[in-house]
Protein backbone atom coordinates (compact mmCIF):
# COMPACT_ATOMS: atom_id res chain seq x y z
CA UNK A 1 0.00 0.00 0.00
CA UNK A 2 1.62 3.23 -0.97
CA UNK A 3 2.78 5.62 1.93
CA UNK A 4 0.06 8.08 1.90
CA UNK A 5 -2.74 5.84 1.37
CA UNK A 6 -1.74 3.81 4.55
CA UNK A 7 -1.17 6.71 6.67
CA UNK A 8 -5.10 7.85 5.49
CA UNK A 9 -6.16 4.39 6.60
CA UNK A 10 -4.29 4.51 9.95
CA UNK A 11 -5.98 8.47 10.44
CA UNK A 12 -9.40 8.17 9.56
CA UNK A 13 -10.22 6.30 12.39
CA UNK A 14 -12.23 7.78 15.20
CA UNK A 15 -11.13 8.19 19.04
CA UNK A 16 -9.21 5.12 20.19
CA UNK A 17 -12.10 4.01 22.82
CA UNK A 18 -14.94 4.26 20.20
CA UNK A 19 -16.30 0.94 18.52
CA UNK A 20 -14.83 0.70 14.69
CA UNK A 21 -17.49 1.25 12.14
CA UNK A 22 -17.35 0.07 8.47
CA UNK A 23 -17.69 3.58 7.10
CA UNK A 24 -15.57 5.00 9.81
CA UNK A 25 -12.30 5.85 7.36
CA UNK A 26 -14.18 8.36 5.28
CA UNK A 27 -15.99 9.53 8.23
CA UNK A 28 -15.48 13.56 9.56
CA UNK A 29 -16.15 14.48 13.42
CA UNK A 30 -17.71 17.83 13.52
CA UNK A 31 -18.34 19.76 17.37
CA UNK A 32 -21.77 21.48 16.60
CA UNK A 33 -21.15 23.42 20.43
CA UNK A 34 -20.28 22.41 24.23
CA UNK A 35 -22.07 24.10 27.50
CA UNK A 36 -23.94 23.17 30.50
CA UNK A 37 -27.64 23.21 30.58
CA UNK A 38 -29.38 20.96 27.71
CA UNK A 39 -29.19 20.41 23.93
CA UNK A 40 -32.07 19.72 22.09
CA UNK A 41 -32.15 17.11 18.77
CA UNK A 42 -35.10 16.71 16.49
CA UNK A 43 -35.59 13.86 14.18
CA UNK A 44 -38.27 11.30 12.73
CA UNK A 45 -38.22 8.41 14.90
CA UNK A 46 -35.25 8.99 17.19
CA UNK A 47 -32.75 6.11 18.29
CA UNK A 48 -30.65 6.45 21.26
CA UNK A 49 -27.70 4.33 21.83
CA UNK A 50 -29.31 1.48 19.55
CA UNK A 51 -32.32 1.67 21.54
CA UNK A 52 -35.82 0.72 20.21
CA UNK A 53 -36.97 3.88 17.83
CA UNK A 54 -38.82 6.69 20.01
CA UNK A 55 -42.54 8.15 19.24
CA UNK A 56 -41.52 11.52 20.02
CA UNK A 57 -39.34 13.35 17.53
CA UNK A 58 -37.22 15.45 19.84
CA UNK A 59 -35.20 14.86 23.21
CA UNK A 60 -33.66 17.29 25.66
CA UNK A 61 -30.46 16.09 26.37
CA UNK A 62 -28.20 16.87 29.30
CA UNK A 63 -25.12 15.49 31.34
CA UNK A 64 -24.55 14.51 34.83
CA UNK A 65 -21.47 13.77 36.37
CA UNK A 66 -20.35 12.51 33.34
CA UNK A 67 -23.43 10.46 32.52
CA UNK A 68 -26.06 11.19 29.43
CA UNK A 69 -29.88 11.97 30.75
CA UNK A 70 -32.44 11.79 28.41
CA UNK A 71 -35.69 12.93 29.76
CA UNK A 72 -35.20 11.47 32.68
CA UNK A 73 -33.22 8.29 31.35
CA UNK A 74 -29.91 8.09 32.29
CA UNK A 75 -27.70 6.78 29.29
CA UNK A 76 -23.58 6.15 29.34
CA UNK A 77 -22.16 7.99 27.09
CA UNK A 78 -21.39 9.33 24.34
CA UNK A 79 -25.04 9.01 23.45
CA UNK A 80 -25.42 8.19 19.72
CA UNK A 81 -28.36 10.00 18.37
CA UNK A 82 -30.01 8.81 15.27
CA UNK A 83 -32.74 9.04 12.74
CA UNK A 84 -33.96 7.84 9.38
CA UNK A 85 -34.09 11.13 7.93
CA UNK A 86 -31.79 14.50 8.51
CA UNK A 87 -31.66 15.38 12.26
CA UNK A 88 -31.84 18.52 13.55
CA UNK A 89 -29.61 20.58 16.31
CA UNK A 90 -28.34 24.05 16.94
CA UNK A 91 -30.46 25.43 14.10
CA UNK A 92 -29.57 23.43 11.11
CA UNK A 93 -30.42 20.67 9.95
CA UNK A 94 -28.13 17.89 9.65
CA UNK A 95 -26.67 14.45 7.72
CA UNK A 96 -25.38 11.30 9.59
CA UNK A 97 -25.41 11.18 13.29
CA UNK A 98 -25.01 13.14 16.64
CA UNK A 99 -23.41 11.91 19.53
CA UNK A 100 -23.12 13.48 22.64
CA UNK A 101 -19.93 12.96 24.90
CA UNK A 102 -19.97 14.49 28.61
CA UNK A 103 -17.17 16.39 30.56
CA UNK A 104 -18.29 16.13 34.20
CA UNK A 105 -21.89 17.86 33.51
CA UNK A 106 -20.81 19.76 29.86
CA UNK A 107 -21.87 18.24 27.33
CA UNK A 108 -20.29 17.92 23.67
CA UNK A 109 -22.26 17.49 20.71
CA UNK A 110 -20.75 16.29 17.11
CA UNK A 111 -22.20 15.64 14.14
CA UNK A 112 -20.33 12.17 12.52
CA UNK A 113 -20.99 12.43 8.58
CA UNK A 114 -19.23 11.06 5.83
CA UNK A 115 -16.92 13.12 4.33
CA UNK A 116 -18.03 13.67 0.87
CA UNK A 117 -21.63 14.84 2.26
CA UNK A 118 -19.40 17.14 4.69
CA UNK A 119 -17.79 18.70 1.99
CA UNK A 120 -20.52 19.22 -0.34
CA UNK A 121 -22.07 21.65 2.83
CA UNK A 122 -18.42 23.03 3.21
CA UNK A 123 -18.37 24.79 0.04
CA UNK A 124 -21.53 26.13 0.05
CA UNK A 125 -20.57 27.96 3.32
CA UNK A 126 -16.89 28.94 2.61
CA UNK A 127 -17.48 29.43 -1.83
CA UNK A 128 -20.29 30.92 -3.89
CA UNK A 129 -21.94 28.14 -5.91
CA UNK A 130 -22.14 30.78 -8.75
CA UNK A 131 -18.28 30.14 -9.09
CA UNK A 132 -16.84 28.15 -12.10
CA UNK A 133 -16.76 24.68 -11.34
CA UNK A 134 -13.07 24.59 -11.63
CA UNK A 135 -12.73 26.55 -8.89
CA UNK A 136 -15.29 24.73 -6.87
CA UNK A 137 -13.62 21.66 -7.20
CA UNK A 138 -10.12 23.55 -6.61
CA UNK A 139 -11.75 24.23 -3.50
CA UNK A 140 -13.32 20.84 -3.15
CA UNK A 141 -9.65 19.34 -2.50
CA UNK A 142 -8.43 22.18 -0.60
CA UNK A 143 -11.39 21.61 1.92
CA UNK A 144 -10.93 17.90 2.06
CA UNK A 145 -7.42 18.23 2.13
CA UNK A 146 -7.69 20.82 5.76
CA UNK A 147 -10.07 18.34 6.83
CA UNK A 148 -7.49 14.96 6.49
CA UNK A 149 -4.78 16.91 8.03
CA UNK A 150 -7.32 18.08 11.45
CA UNK A 151 -7.97 14.38 11.61
CA UNK A 152 -4.29 13.50 11.52
CA UNK A 153 -4.55 16.24 14.63
CA UNK A 154 -7.32 14.92 16.90
CA UNK A 155 -5.79 11.51 16.73
CA UNK A 156 -2.92 12.71 18.28
CA UNK A 157 -4.64 14.89 20.44
CA UNK A 158 -6.91 12.11 21.38
CA UNK A 159 -10.17 14.43 21.03
CA UNK A 160 -13.52 12.90 20.05
CA UNK A 161 -13.61 15.41 17.02
CA UNK A 162 -12.02 16.78 14.14
CA UNK A 163 -13.35 20.09 13.56
CA UNK A 164 -15.52 22.82 14.39
CA UNK A 165 -18.41 24.36 12.60
CA UNK A 166 -17.29 28.12 12.16
CA UNK A 167 -14.93 30.47 10.20
CA UNK A 168 -11.84 29.26 12.83
CA UNK A 169 -12.14 25.61 11.07
CA UNK A 170 -14.22 25.45 8.18
CA UNK A 171 -17.84 27.10 7.63
CA UNK A 172 -20.29 23.92 8.58
CA UNK A 173 -23.94 24.47 8.22
CA UNK A 174 -25.24 21.64 7.64
CA UNK A 175 -27.71 20.86 4.40
CA UNK A 176 -28.75 24.36 3.90
CA UNK A 177 -25.80 25.27 2.39
CA UNK A 178 -25.63 21.99 -0.15
CA UNK A 179 -26.75 22.81 -3.76
CA UNK A 180 -26.37 20.55 -6.64
CA UNK A 181 -22.64 22.53 -7.97
CA UNK A 182 -21.10 21.84 -4.64
CA UNK A 183 -22.05 18.52 -5.02
CA UNK A 184 -20.79 17.87 -8.83
CA UNK A 185 -17.76 19.52 -7.36
CA UNK A 186 -16.94 16.90 -4.53
CA UNK A 187 -18.20 14.18 -6.65
CA UNK A 188 -15.88 14.75 -9.66
CA UNK A 189 -13.06 14.79 -7.01
CA UNK A 190 -13.83 12.41 -4.72
CA UNK A 191 -11.08 11.35 -2.35
CA UNK A 192 -8.76 13.71 -3.74
CA UNK A 193 -6.18 15.66 -1.16
CA UNK A 194 -2.90 17.73 -1.93
CA UNK A 195 0.21 16.04 -0.96
CA UNK A 196 3.43 16.84 -0.59
CA UNK A 197 5.55 13.64 -1.66
CA UNK A 198 3.36 11.32 0.31
CA UNK A 199 2.60 13.71 3.01
CA UNK A 200 -1.16 15.13 3.14
CA UNK A 201 -0.95 18.83 3.36
CA UNK A 202 -2.53 22.01 5.43
CA UNK A 203 -4.29 23.48 2.49
CA UNK A 204 -5.11 26.71 3.89
CA UNK A 205 -7.23 29.12 1.87
CA UNK A 206 -9.04 32.36 2.40
CA UNK A 207 -11.28 34.79 0.01
CA UNK A 208 -9.12 36.70 -1.35
CA UNK A 209 -5.50 37.64 -1.12
CA UNK A 210 -5.48 41.45 -2.22
CA UNK A 211 -3.40 40.98 -6.10
CA UNK A 212 -0.66 38.38 -3.71
CA UNK A 213 -0.85 35.92 -1.39
CA UNK A 214 0.86 35.56 2.02
CA UNK A 215 3.47 33.29 3.14
CA UNK A 216 2.29 30.85 6.03
CA UNK A 217 4.70 31.81 8.26
CA UNK A 218 3.88 35.25 8.17
CA UNK A 219 0.14 34.99 7.59
CA UNK A 220 -0.10 32.22 10.31
CA UNK A 221 3.18 31.13 12.12
CA UNK A 222 3.08 28.22 10.06
CA UNK A 223 6.47 27.98 7.33
CA UNK A 224 5.46 25.02 5.44
CA UNK A 225 7.21 25.12 2.25
CA UNK A 226 3.84 24.81 0.07
CA UNK A 227 2.43 27.71 1.27
CA UNK A 228 4.68 30.75 -0.21
CA UNK A 229 3.94 34.08 -1.60
CA UNK A 230 2.75 33.67 -5.01
CA UNK A 231 0.93 36.42 -7.44
CA UNK A 232 -2.79 36.24 -8.22
CA UNK A 233 -4.83 38.33 -10.70
CA UNK A 234 -7.64 38.92 -8.13
CA UNK A 235 -6.00 42.64 -6.89
CA UNK A 236 -8.92 44.72 -9.19
CA UNK A 237 -11.37 41.37 -9.33
CA UNK A 238 -13.27 41.24 -6.11
CA UNK A 239 -15.64 42.99 -4.05
CA UNK A 240 -12.43 43.00 -1.58
CA UNK A 241 -10.27 44.68 -3.83
CA UNK A 242 -10.61 47.87 -1.90
CA UNK A 243 -11.66 48.62 1.74
CA UNK A 244 -12.21 51.55 4.34
CA UNK A 245 -12.64 51.35 8.44
CA UNK A 246 -12.98 54.23 10.44
CA UNK A 247 -12.25 53.94 14.65
CA UNK A 248 -12.06 56.63 17.40
CA UNK A 249 -8.92 56.87 18.90
CA UNK A 250 -10.81 56.15 22.12
CA UNK A 251 -12.34 53.08 20.29
CA UNK A 252 -9.29 52.04 19.12
CA UNK A 253 -7.11 53.08 22.39
CA UNK A 254 -9.66 51.12 24.15
CA UNK A 255 -8.98 47.63 21.90
CA UNK A 256 -5.17 48.55 22.49
CA UNK A 257 -5.18 49.41 25.97
CA UNK A 258 -4.32 53.24 26.03
CA UNK A 259 -5.83 56.38 26.73
CA UNK A 260 -5.55 59.40 24.70
CA UNK A 261 -4.47 57.68 21.48
CA UNK A 262 -2.11 60.44 19.39
CA UNK A 263 -0.58 57.69 16.91
CA UNK A 264 -0.54 54.81 15.51
CA UNK A 265 2.14 53.70 12.99
CA UNK A 266 3.39 50.64 10.69
CA UNK A 267 6.67 49.48 11.69
CA UNK A 268 6.85 46.37 10.11
CA UNK A 269 5.64 44.77 7.08
CA UNK A 270 5.96 41.24 5.39
CA UNK A 271 7.53 40.92 2.27
CA UNK A 272 4.15 40.56 0.31
CA UNK A 273 3.60 43.88 1.73
CA UNK A 274 1.12 43.37 4.46
CA UNK A 275 1.59 45.41 7.71
CA UNK A 276 3.27 42.96 10.56
CA UNK A 277 3.99 45.47 13.33
CA UNK A 278 2.20 48.57 14.40
CA UNK A 279 3.11 51.16 17.19
CA UNK A 280 0.37 52.63 19.26
CA UNK A 281 1.06 55.92 21.09
CA UNK A 282 -0.83 57.94 23.85
CA UNK A 283 -0.35 61.40 24.80
CA UNK A 284 0.58 60.35 28.31
CA UNK A 285 3.68 58.97 26.81
CA UNK A 286 2.16 55.56 26.56
CA UNK A 287 3.60 53.15 24.20
CA UNK A 288 2.11 49.60 23.27
CA UNK A 289 3.72 47.28 20.24
CA UNK A 290 1.36 44.82 18.37
CA UNK A 291 1.11 42.43 15.42
CA UNK A 292 -1.36 42.97 12.85
CA UNK A 293 -2.97 39.46 13.35
CA UNK A 294 -3.49 40.43 16.93
CA UNK A 295 -4.99 43.72 15.98
CA UNK A 296 -7.19 42.27 13.63
CA UNK A 297 -8.55 39.81 16.02
CA UNK A 298 -8.48 41.98 18.85
CA UNK A 299 -11.01 44.74 16.51
CA UNK A 300 -12.78 41.65 14.66
CA UNK A 301 -12.31 40.19 11.12
CA UNK A 302 -15.35 42.59 10.03
CA UNK A 303 -13.21 45.72 10.85
CA UNK A 304 -10.40 44.48 9.29
CA UNK A 305 -10.53 42.41 6.04
CA UNK A 306 -7.15 41.83 6.30
CA UNK A 307 -3.70 42.90 7.42
CA UNK A 308 -2.73 44.41 3.66
CA UNK A 309 -3.47 48.12 5.32
CA UNK A 310 -2.39 51.47 5.49
CA UNK A 311 -3.32 53.41 8.91
CA UNK A 312 -3.62 57.53 9.05
CA UNK A 313 -4.95 60.08 11.00
CA UNK A 314 -7.98 62.15 10.17
CA UNK A 315 -8.72 64.42 13.75
CA UNK A 316 -10.00 62.36 16.21
CA UNK A 317 -10.33 58.93 14.01
CA UNK A 318 -8.02 56.52 12.53
CA UNK A 319 -8.92 55.72 8.94
CA UNK A 320 -7.88 52.13 7.37
CA UNK A 321 -7.37 51.83 4.06
CA UNK A 322 -6.90 48.12 2.52
CA UNK A 323 -7.52 45.20 0.35
CA UNK A 324 -8.21 41.83 0.26
CA UNK A 325 -10.26 39.71 2.85
CA UNK A 326 -8.76 36.94 5.00
CA UNK A 327 -5.21 35.72 6.28
CA UNK A 328 -3.79 35.82 2.50
CA UNK A 329 -2.45 32.58 2.55
CA UNK A 330 -3.06 28.99 0.48
CA UNK A 331 -5.88 29.59 -2.18
CA UNK A 332 -7.35 32.96 -3.07
CA UNK A 333 -10.75 31.92 -3.95
CA UNK A 334 -11.52 34.97 -5.88
CA UNK A 335 -8.44 34.37 -7.43
CA UNK A 336 -9.34 31.01 -8.02
CA UNK A 337 -13.05 32.44 -9.94
CA UNK A 338 -10.09 34.21 -12.50
CA UNK A 339 -8.30 31.65 -12.81
CA UNK A 340 -11.20 29.02 -13.60
CA UNK A 341 -12.70 31.95 -15.53
CA UNK A 342 -9.77 31.90 -17.99
CA UNK A 343 -9.95 28.31 -18.80
CA UNK A 344 -7.37 26.86 -15.85
CA UNK A 345 -7.98 23.50 -14.44
CA UNK A 346 -8.48 23.02 -10.66
CA UNK A 347 -5.42 21.08 -11.06
CA UNK A 348 -3.36 23.81 -12.38
CA UNK A 349 -5.11 26.78 -10.01
CA UNK A 350 -3.73 24.04 -7.18
CA UNK A 351 -0.75 23.84 -7.89
CA UNK A 352 -0.21 27.81 -8.31
CA UNK A 353 -1.13 28.15 -4.77
CA UNK A 354 0.31 25.33 -3.02
CA UNK A 355 3.51 25.14 -4.56
CA UNK A 356 5.15 21.63 -5.04
CA UNK A 357 2.22 19.88 -4.18
CA UNK A 358 0.16 17.19 -6.80
CA UNK A 359 -3.37 15.88 -6.24
CA UNK A 360 -3.44 12.59 -5.02
CA UNK A 361 -6.46 10.29 -4.48
CA UNK A 362 -6.72 8.11 -1.12
CA UNK A 363 -9.92 6.26 -1.29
Amino acid sequence: MPALLLLAFVVHAGPTDAPPRPDESEEIRILLGNDRGSVRIRGTSLNLSGRPSLPRDEVSVRCRNGEVQVQGASFPAPLVVQSPGPLRAFGRALRGRVEVFCDGDRWLAINVLPMESYLGAVLGGEMPVTFPLEALKAQAVAARSYALMRKIEARTEGRPFHLGATVLSQVYLGLAHEDPRTAAAVKATEGEVLALGVTPVEAYFHASCGGRTESGAAALGRPLEYLKSVSCPCENHSPYAHWHAELSAAELGKVVGLSDLISVEIISRTESGRASRIQFKSSKGGERTLSATQLRTALGYLKLASTWFDVRRDGNRFVFDGRGSGHGAGLCQWGARILAERGESYRTILARYYPGTTVEKIY
